[in-house]
């Protein structure tokens, strides 16, 4: 089935006239488009030709054979404008709904507002409406903002009836793997930057807690995180903290929850609150680690595990008492709730 019907002589000396007078590539393309389709090429070859995809060249031909439209949309939009009430409902469908595709949504926008758009029009509507063409952000099964917003008030709640002596620690695990690890950075268009990789996958196993009124990091290093490692480091925090009680907000890791662990727990001065299932976001330390990771991994090539090794531990010996006010800058308890929005497709 043709998508424009035969053009005619006169029809055919317009095009060709506006054609030499065109000096827009895309409205040259479009009556390019129009004028080798009556000649008889396809709309696949001329997708091929002019670079556009099938689609595109399909509506030219539409578009000119409804309206005989030869240009673009000068704003890039639509011949027929949305009102500001059909802007307001097209948004709060799209937030509601997710299109993969715009053509799909320049098809909603016809059959429920009878205003056709191009699909280089829908486009630009939707950027100047602040959509964007984007993953949705994955998040745990399980997540529960209500559980997060429960653990929020009794954490103040607890800030707020510390003693005089009493700290309050978050605590956390790392496992820095010897392997480089590359992330965007800004490159010049054209060009390719390398960054080596290593064969090994060795590790380190760390400990952390963070004080977050005094920014006081303490760090120490294990050959595995168990019950003997954690009661191992609780042993050396309250040794350096001689009065008062030690509150140490940590997630739910089965080490953190061992049987030594509780042992321990019952003739010590430490108290355990745990932290919302899946919410590292609560966790003011995984902010630390990522600024380790910024600051000594990431882009970074090691040529040996020893080099490697003395990176990461050189970050916690020395580095971190270095940078005390980017600590401060970048690490607080100002928590962000993850909200649950479930995509909806179209």
């Amino acid at each position: 089935m043709r998508s424009l019907r035969p053009l005619s002589d006169q029809e055919r000396q317009e095009l060709e006239a506006c054609l030499k007078r065109a000096k827009d590539a895309a409205e040259w393309r479009r009556i390019f488009a129009i004028l080798s389709y009556d000649e008889g090429q396809s709309i696949e070859e001329l997708a091929h030709l002019t670079r556009l995809s099938p689609w595109t060249i399909e509506e030219y031909l539409k578009e000119y054979s409804a309206h005989k439209k030869t240009k673009n949309d000068p704003s890039g939009g639509g011949s027929s404008k949305l009102t500001k009430e059909e802007t307001c409902k097209l948004e709060k469908h799209l937030s509601e709904t997710t299109y993969l595709k715009v053509k799909d949504i320049v098809g909603y926008v016809e059959k429920t507002f009878n205003k056709e758009y191009s699909r280089s029009g829908m486009t630009k509507w939707l950027i100047e409406h602040r959509f964007a063409f984007k993953r949705p952000e994955k998040v745990p099964g399980k997540l529960d903002p209500s559980k997060q917003q429960e653990f929020i008030k009794e954490y103040e709640s607890l800030k707020n009836r510390l003693g005089q002596h009493d700290k309050l620690y978050f605590l956390d695990a790392i496992h820095p793997e010897y392997q480089s690890q590359a992330v965007c950075g800004w490159i010049k268009k054209g060009e390719r930057k390398t960054l080596q990789t290593t064969g090994k996958q060795k590790r380190l196993h760390l400990i952390g807690a963070l004080n977050l009124k005094e920014m006081d990091v303490v760090v120490a290093e294990y050959e595995t995180i168990d019950g003997d490692a954690i009661t191992h480091f609780f042993n050396d925090l309250e040794g350096g903290n001689r009065e008062g009680e030690m509150h140490i907000i940590l997630d739910n890791a089965a080490a953190h929850k061992n049987r030594k662990v509780l042992d321990y727990l019952k003739s010590s001065r430490i108290r355990l609150h745990y932290l919302p299932p899946y919410s590292p976001n609560l966790n003011p330390i995984e902010r630390l680690w990522k600024l380790f990771r910024e600051i000594t991994l990431y882009n970074r090539y090691f040529s040996t595990c020893r080099d490697f090794f003395a990176a990461v531990r050189g970050f916690f010996t020395d580095t971190i008492n270095q940078i005390k006010p980017l600590l401060k800058q970048r690490i607080n308890d100002n928590f962000q709730i993850i909200s649950l929005n479930p995509i909806k497709l179209h």
